[in-house]
C-alpha cells in the first residue's frame, strides 16, 4: 500500500494556493515565501501562488548589486572587493556577496524600510500586497518581517506563510543548474533547508503564541519535480500546472495544526525530504516510511530493461490541485 494521496485526507476546495479565501486579492496581504536554497520558490510563486505584489528577494538584490557602479565603488572603498569581478556561479563569491550586501551594508532591510515608509507617507488607503522570498532559517527573520508588517498596520489575519518543501538531494542538483544564475555553497544550502524545517516546526507548535507574529494561512507546498508537480503545455501554447501537492496547516483566523495533528503521511513526506528528518518523525511516521521503503525496494528490484533514477526509490505522492495559465487547455 502506498502513502495516501493528500486529496484523500484533505478536501480539494481550490485550484491554486489562495489566501484568506481570496484568489488574487488586490491589496492588504503580506506573504512570507519560505524554503531552502534551490527548493524552487520561484516556480511556486510564478505558477501556483494566487497573489501578486511587491517582491523582496535578496538573491535579486545581489544580481542588481553587481551592476551598480556607485555601490561597487562603496564596496571597493570599504571592503576592498570589486563587485564587477564577482561570479554568482561560484559558491565562494555568492557567500561573500551575501555577507557584504546582507550583513555589512544591510541593503535588504534598508530597501524594505524605504518601501514601507514611502507607502506610509503617500497616504495610500490600500496597503500593497508584499511577498518576502526568504529561507526563514530562524525565528528572528519571522519576527523581523512580521514586526515590520504590524508597524505599518497590516492585519495579522492577512500575514501568510508558504513553505516550499523540496527533496534536499533534488535541491542540491537544482543549485548547480546554470539557469538559476547563482550557486550556493552546498554546506550553506543544507543549512538553509535544515533551518527552514526547524523554524516551520517551531511555528506550528507555537499554539496561541503564533498570533503575536501572524494569524493568516500557512501552507506546505511540496515541490519535487515530476513527483509533486507537473507542468504541461496546452494546445494554444500556454503552460498550466496539471498537478501540485500542497497542504493547509493553518487557515486565516484559525488555529494552526500542531505536529501531532498533522496527517502522518504528510509528516512522512517531510521527513523524507528535509535534512533534519528526525525532528518531524514520530514512531508512526517511522513505521510508515519503513514499510514504504520495503515496498519500493521490492518494486525496484523487479524492474528490468529500464534505467532506475532517484524518483524510483523515493516516495511518489500524487495530487489533483490545478491552476491554469493563459492559453492552457
Amino acid at each position: 500500500m502506498r502513502f495516501k494521496k493528500f486529496y484523500e485526507t484533505q478536501q480539494v476546495d481550490e485550484k491554486l494556493i489562495t489566501f484568506a479565501n481570496k484568489a488574487y486579492p488586490r491589496s492588504g496581504n503580506l506573504l512570507i515565501l519560505a524554503g531552502g536554497a534551490g527548493s524552487g520558490k520561484g516556480f511556486i510563486l510564478k505558477e501556483l501562488i494566487g497573489l501578486e505584489g511587491k517582491v523582496f528577494d535578496v538573491d535579486d538584490l545581489k544580481s542588481k548589486a553587481l551592476k551598480a557602479p556607485k555601490l561597487n565603488k562603496k564596496v571597493q572603498d570599504e571592503f576592498g572587493v570589486d563587485l564587477s569581478k564577482m561570479n554568482l556561479l561560484k559558491g565562494d563569491d555568492v557567500a561573500k556577496l551575501h555577507d557584504i550586501i546582507g550583513k555589512e551594508l544591510n541593503l535588504a532591510n534598508k530597501a524594505q524600510q524605504a518601501f514601507f515608509k514611502s507607502m506610509f507617507y503617500s497616504g495610500a488607503k490600500d496597503k500593497p500586497n508584499v511577498i518576502f522570498d526568504v529561507t526563514l532559517k530562524d525565528l528572528q527573520k519571522l519576527d523581523n518581517i512580521t514586526r515590520l508588517a504590524r508597524q505599518f498596520n497590516y492585519n495579522t489575519k492577512n500575514i501568510h506563510i508558504v513553505w516550499v518543501v523540496n527533496d534536499i538531494e533534488v535541491a542540491k542538483k537544482q543549485n548547480l543548474d546554470p539557469a538559476r544564475g547563482r550557486v550556493v555553497p552546498v554546506e550553506i544550502l543544507v543549512n538553509t533547508h535544515r533551518g527552514a524545517s526547524q523554524t516551520m516546526l517551531d511555528i506550528v507548535n507555537m499554539g496561541k503564541g503564533l498570533k503575536r507574529y501572524m494569524d493568516g494561512d500557512i501552507v506546505f507546498a511540496f515541490n519535487k519535480i515530476n513527483v509533486d508537480s507537473e507542468l504541461k503545455v496546452g494546445k494554444a501554447g500556454g503552460k498550466y500546472i496539471k498537478q501540485a501537492d500542497y497542504f493547509y496547516v493553518k487557515r486565516s483566523g484559525k488555529p494552526a495544526l500542531s505536529k501531532d495533528r498533522i496527517d502522518k503521511n504528510i509528516l512522512a513526506k517531510i521527513s523524507n525530504y528535509v535534512p533534519n528528518a528526525n525532528t518531524w518523525s514520530t514512531s508512526e511516521v517511522k513505521r510508515i516510511m519503513k514499510k514504504e521503503e520495503q515496498m519500493t525496494t521490492t518494486t525496484v528490484g523487479m524492474k528490468t530493461g529500464t534505467e532506475i533514477d532517484d524518483t524510483d526509490v523515493r516516495h511518489p505522492f500524487g495530487g489533483t490541485y490545478t491552476k491554469r495559465l493563459s492559453g492552457g487547455k
